[in-house]
């Protein structure tokens, strides 16, 4: 899965599901390893995303203020 194509809601979505499959105990080691690994590298990712809506919404609100 390319993490960097998704959208912020894709990427919490399919942590949710991650979590759900992490759950059930249902999974290999090996499984386990890869999805662990695939949540952490998303959570990454949405905690960038985040902090560069912050930005852009503090510059926007920023140039409003002083115009």
């Amino acid at each position: 899965m390319e993490i960097q194509n998704l959208s912020y809601d894709s990427a919490i979505k399919r942590i949710q599901e991650i979590v759900e499959t992490l759950e059930k105990g249902e999974k290999g080691i090996d499984e386990l390893t890869a999805l662990v690994k695939e949540a952490s590298d998303l959570m990454k990712f949405c905690r960038k995303k985040l902090r560069t809506t912050e930005e852009e919404v503090n510059l926007a609100l920023g140039d409003d203020f002083e115009n």
